[in-house]
């Protein structure tokens, strides 16, 4: 029996399926959406605002493209 990720059976590669594939889009379609919400809201932050929070206006637009790109 094989343990390692992305195979069902010992020696046969996981196959993408229909739904398999329509929930990948859907992910990532709902993380962008959350990422565009995010930037909204923190874009309408003051920089006193955000100085309490302890980010600048460029820690947060690097924070939320690592975020983005996956880095969380």
């Amino acid at each position: 029996m094989s343990l390692s990720l992305g195979t069902r059976f010992a020696g046969q590669p996981a196959r993408l399926t229909a739904g398999r594939f329509w929930q990948s889009i859907r992910s990532r379609y709902a993380r962008m959406m959350r990422a565009t919400r995010l930037r909204r809201e923190l874009s309408l932050m003051d920089e006193r605002m955000l100085s309490d929070i302890g980010v600048s206006r460029a820690q947060l637009g690097y924070e939320l493209d690592k975020w983005e790109a996956g880095g969380r």
